[in-house]
């Protein structure tokens, strides 16, 4: 069966009864989408500087290589040397096998400083600084860089200098290197005779090698280096030793101990298709644009929903040429009986959603305005500590404010919605190293069970679940709690539904409502404008109250809609769910309706039924069949065709349509037709008697 669900667009409001807090007894598939803010994006932001800064930082590179190329003319070639003489700017330098020369050298100075620049066209240290810069350009904030740009530098000079001075000796190099000292230059891809620190340089020239064994002590930074890749490379993960392979059995399940991140919540991504459909991606569109929008528009005709779930009923509002849905469940009777068709409205969103089978967006309002009047004010949601799942699980999401080490343990502190949680964990329950990864300002969600209230606004957790930083997994477990309220696939153990499985008792499947108050010491739920369906059959009541230990369910102002179409109106209706009937009763007693058994038909009973058609589909427990396409069903003397047949087989129910019934030699045909197979009488709606 398909079964449609709501995409919510903010999680719904609980009331409770009491000053206990809520407990959900049965548990919704409910997706929920948070209200989205506008926000700045520091990480682009961040992104588009770096870029800008580097682009900047390239252009002044080519600049100044062109720069640079631009006094390459008219050189004089001298030993594979290309000397252009300048008596301003950067002189005494050299860029690959271009050298620039004072022309007040003379004639042996000159000679040294060629040698000098000789080493450096040799040795490519051109093609060093060219890398340097582009490095410079690509990691410009990064400190090092420079750092690095500079000792690679002057290794550059002493590697010359070396070559150099012994040839023309030490001392006389060092006069020479003084008396150039004085120029200086801008231009960073060259080579300058004297650009690097003069005073190290010719510490450096009469320094001393360093023997071969010394030069093994930097041998002893190997350790270091290799404990610092250790350090940064390699994951420690700590094990307790296993003397023998565990076996888990269903009762030691709750001993078993999985990593966190390996377990995630079941169904929190729809994979049905629709969700890839272009229905929905078209209203996903409209109803993520109106989001915390103003609307300007003008309030049109009542609207029935579409959807079989049917509590999307209210007024549709067109704005800026978008009709929207403003529904019942929202704003309520009262404030729609205060709106009429034509009204101009201003309308301030607070969330939208939309649901399968409508072809428009419902908004849920923060204020509706008519004119300068407020007709609607979206009520002040009340604040809980934590609630609850169907399984009795507590759940609260909250920030980190302390985590203390005590020992062998480790001890949480919590706050969440103003209130204050401390719960203590130890090894017994989880290895503490699996917490290594939460600190002080996380956001978390923290299930559990069994709180001791320590204060107006502070609880001690005695038995804590779960912690996780990702909703959409369970995170950290108890290894010791776990398994007790959840399966190993992460369904929820349904302990609180006390039902005698015994006697078949029927589970109701919620399908909607639009207020729940739960009484968790009695085990009592009441539901506001609720949509129930009970096996086949659909309850829609205004008040629903399902006791769970006795399991009746009693609703007020009902409507149950039977498979075949057919209704029945009642004040009051009280279905026994053990034993699968129900009483129900008119409000000035004119009528009364007693165990109509409506579910527990016996399938042993199931009449044997040939059908065949040109397509044919199941359910999923495939005790409902759909026939499309040239349809026929034979039953004893009874021959049923059709362009869509639907066979009910637990109740022995046919439903055609453009139907043709056979039976003694005689054919009817109708628009429609209910056959019971059970009674062999029919139902005929549009039927042509005269054949």
């Amino acid at each position: 069966m398909v079964i449609e669900t709501r995409e919510w667009s903010e999680k719904p409001q609980l009331e409770k009864l009491s000053d206990e807090p809520s407990n959900m007894m049965q548990p919704l598939a409910v997706e929920y989408e948070p209200k989205q803010a506008t926000e700045i994006d520091w990480n682009m932001i961040g992104f588009y500087a770096y870029l800008s800064i580097t682009a900047m930082l390239l252009l002044v590179c080519f600049w100044r290589l062109f720069a640079l190329l631009k006094y390459a003319k008219g050189f004089k070639q001298i030993d594979g040397l290309k000397l252009i003489s300048k008596t301003e700017g950067f002189t005494n330098c050299s860029f690959f096998n271009y050298v620039f020369i004072d022309d007040q050298l003379n004639e042996s100075e000159l000679q040294v400083l060629l040698r000098h620049e000789r080493v450096h066209v040799q040795q490519f240290h051109s093609i060093d600084k060219m890398l340097l810069m582009l490095f410079k350009v690509l990691f410009w904030f990064n400190p090092v860089i420079y750092l690095f740009d500079k000792a690679v530098e002057q290794n550059h000079e002493y590697e010359a200098d070396e070559i150099t001075s012994s040839g023309c000796g030490s001392e006389t190099y060092a006069n020479l290197l003084l008396k150039l000292a004085v120029a200086k230059s801008d231009m960073p891809l060259i080579h300058n005779f004297v650009k690097s620190p003069i005073k190290d340089r010719i510490k450096m020239l009469f320094n001393s090698k360093s023997k071969n064994m010394k030069k093994l002590t930097y041998l002893l930074a190997l350790p270091v280096v290799f404990g610092l890749v250790w350090l940064f490379a390699v994951e420690v993960v700590y094990a307790q030793s296993e003397t023998k392979k565990d076996v888990f059995t269903p009762d030691a399940l709750q001993n078993k101990a999985t990593k966190y991140h390996e377990l995630p919540l079941p169904n929190v991504k729809q994979t049905d298709s629709y969700f890839t459909s272009k229905e929905y991606l078209e209203l996903k569109e409209i109803s993520e644009l109106a989001i915390g929008k103003t609307l300007n528009g003008i309030l049109n005709e009542d609207y029935k929903s579409k959807s079989t779930i049917g509590f999307d009923n209210g007024k549709l509002f067109k704005s800026q040429g978008i009709t929207y849905i403003l529904p019942k469940m929202y704003l309520g009777q009262q404030a729609l009986n205060l709106l009429k068709t034509g009204d101009e409205l201003k309308i301030v969103v607070a969330s939208t959603g939309f649901t399968r089978g409508e072809k428009f967006v419902y908004l849920n309002p923060k204020q509706v305005f008519s004119g300068d009047k407020l007709i609607y004010q979206m009520p002040k949601p009340k604040v809980y500590p934590f609630l609850y799942e169907a399984n009795s699980v507590r759940f609260s999401d909250g920030l980190i404010s302390s985590i203390t080490p005590s020992g062998a343990k480790k001890i949480f502190n919590v706050i969440s919605n103003g209130y204050s949680f401390k719960l203590i964990v130890d090894e017994s329950q989880t290895a503490l190293a699996y917490l290594n990864n939460f600190k002080k300002g996380d956001s978390i969600r923290l299930r559990f069970v069994h709180e001791v209230k320590t204060g107006a606004k502070s609880y001690l957790v005695k038995d804590w679940i779960s912690i996780s930083k990702n909703v959409k997994t369970f995170g950290v477990q108890n290894k010791k709690l776990f398994y007790k309220f959840y399966k190993e696939d992460g369904h929820q153990k349904m302990a609180g539904l006390k039902t005698d499985t015994s006697k078949k008792a029927v589970v109701p499947k919620i399908m909607s409502f639009t207020k729940l108050n739960v009484d968790k010491r009695n085990n009592i739920s009441k539901m506001e404008d609720a949509v129930i369906k009970i096996k086949s059959d659909v309850l829609s009541a205004e008040k629903v109250e399902w006791d769970t230990n006795k399991n009746i369910l009693t609703a007020k102002e009902a409507t149950l809609t039977a498979f075949d179409g057919t209704k029945m109106v009642a004040s009051l209706v009280v279905f026994n769910l053990n034993k699968g009937n129900f009483k129900a009763y008119s409000e000035n007693g004119n009528f009364r309706v007693d165990n109509l058994d409506m579910i527990n038909y016996d399938k042993t009973k199931t009449p044997k039924v040939e059908y065949r058609a040109d397509s044919v589909k199941f359910n999923k427990s495939k005790s409902i069949i759909y026939m499309f396409g040239n349809a026929k069903v034979a039953y004893d003397d009874v021959n049923l065709s059709g362009s869509k047949i639907i066979y009910d087989a637990g109740r022995g129910l046919f439903q055609a349509t453009n139907a043709i019934i056979y039976h003694h030699s005689k054919n009817v045909k109708a628009d429609s037709i209910y056959y019971d197979v059970r009674t062999s009488k029919a139902k005929l709606f549009g039927a042509d008697l005269d054949r």
